[in-house]
Parts: C-alpha cells; structure tokens; sequence
C-alpha cells in the first residue's frame, strides 16, 4: 500500500512539473538564439584586417667587414699597379634596414568572451617587410687617397605570425558602441628573411621561428583604425659570409652581421568595421 501511494505522488509530480510543449519549444528557441549570438560574436569577415609599414621598421647592429686593397704611394705608381702595399684589415661599422615598406593581412579568431566588450583571440596573419640594409661608409687609407666602401644590400623577411591577444573594444564585440580599442599579444612568427650580399660571398636565406610580442591602440572613425607596435625577439646570425678566391678578391672579402630583428609601427584597419553592428552582446 505504500508503494502503491509512494508511486502515485511521484507521477503526480512529474504531471505537475514536467515541461509543456511551449515550455520545450521556449527552450529551444533559447538555444537557437544563443547559436546565432555565437555566429554573430565570430562573423571572420567583419574580423578582418589590414597593415602597413612604411619607414617605420627600426632594425640596427653592428656590422663586421673584412676589406682587402692595396695602397700606392702615388698615383703613378698606382696606374702601372706598381710598388703597391696590400691593406687587409677588420672593421666593425653599423648597419640599419633603411627604406623599409611592407604589409599584412589578417583575421582574429575569438576564442573567449572575457566581458561584454572583451575577447581572448587567435591571431594569423601573412606578413611581408622589405628595405635595404645599409651601413656607414668605410673609409680605407691608401696613403696618396683614401677610398670609400658601401653597400646597400637588399632585405626581405616573409612570414605568418600566430599570436594570441587579449582584445578589448570594438574589435573583440564587433560593436560600433565600443569606439575605443585595445589589444596586446605574443605570438611565433615562422620567417623566411633572405640578404642579398651582392659581395663578400653569397648568403643562404634564413628560415627561424621568430618570436614576438605587439600591443595596439585605435579608435572607430567611420572604420576601426588602429596604431600597433611589434618587437621581435632574440638574436639572429642574418650574414656570415666569405668570399671563395680568398687569396686574389679585392673589396669585401667577408661580411658578419648578427643581433635582433627589430621592431616597427605600423598602421592598421578593419575594412568591413564598418558594417559592425550596435550592441550585439546584450
């Protein structure tokens, strides 16, 4: 008798608390919504974004040289190639990447809301950054003249950074609401940077991953613009060369260059940003 009693209380609260269809379909639609929500917190295309370097990559080390001549007391002697004295010496000078232009495209993928307006997001970009490397001329004492050495050698690092940022505005909600922006990141950078050293003997190009850390700041005018500032980290062997016929060159005879990549501003936009939406997160 009491389980017959203990059973039917049990189906009487089910009957009374089980969810109705309306009940089911509330849910449903709850779930339906939080799923677009979802969609509309990733919407790549609205993520994604657009930089320019120009000029404003700092890269500066020091520069080891070997330089091989010959002085001549006169310039007779020095037209008949007579009498000469062999200069062979080391010189350490300054080389900086100058007449710097490149570009980056990119998508931030979010992977956490932190707030209402801030997100944890994955960063990949295609980046490529150009310029020559230039040093100070040498000045090389061949007792009647002194003569001058330089080269601008040219510069190219391909890469497709990866970072993970923490995004804070409207870059990370995709709301106009949120005008003012700011993100800071660290991330690996797999580069391919080729040298052309033109004399002193051939230099292989150099494939690194690179690591690096960036911090952003903008503003929504119209679209989001926004100012980043990236540095590259670690110490990097980008020259080590030596010319073959070692015995009989004249000029450079070798080059060693070496020390970090740098850092740069650039400038950047989010070109769709202006088809980001008001509020989307409530």
């Amino acid at each position: 008798m009491k389980n017959k009693v203990a059973w039917f209380l049990f189906a009487a609260f089910l009957l009374a608390y089980a969810p109705s269809k309306a009940q089911f379909s509330t849910t449903l639609n709850r779930y339906r919504k939080i799923d677009k929500e979802e969609r509309m917190r990733v919407q790549l295309h609205k993520r994604l974004y657009l930089g320019g370097v120009y000029g404003t990559h700092i890269m500066s080390n020091p520069l080891y040289v070997r330089i091989r001549d010959t002085a001549y007391f006169h310039d007779t002697l020095a037209m008949k190639k007579q009498g000469g004295i062999e200069i062979d010496t080391f010189i350490q000078t300054t080389a900086r990447l100058t007449k710097t232009m490149g570009g980056y495209l990119g998508v931030s993928l979010p992977l956490a809301m932190v707030t209402e307006r801030s997100a944890i997001t994955l960063d990949i970009e295609a980046n490529i950054l150009m310029g020559e490397l230039s040093h100070d001329s040498i000045k090389i004492n061949k007792i009647y003249k002194d003569s001058l050495y330089y080269e601008a050698m040219p510069f190219m690092m391909m890469s497709g950074p990866i970072s993970v940022s923490y995004r804070y505005g409207g870059d990370a909600s995709l709301s106009r609401d949120h005008r003012t922006m700011f993100s800071a990141g660290a991330g690996i950078a797999a580069s391919y940077i080729t040298i052309d050293t033109k004399s002193g003997g051939k230099q292989d190009p150099l494939i690194k991953a690179v690591p690096f850390i960036k911090a952003e700041v903008g503003f929504f005018f119209g679209v989001a613009w926004k100012l980043r500032g990236t540095a590259y980290l670690g110490q990097y062997e980008m020259v080590n060369t030596k010319t073959e016929a070692i015995s009989t060159d004249a000029g450079f005879i070798s080059k060693r260059f070496s020390g970090p990549l740098g850092y740069n501003v650039s400038l950047m936009v989010f070109p769709l940003s202006f088809n980001w939406d008001k509020r989307i997160l409530k």
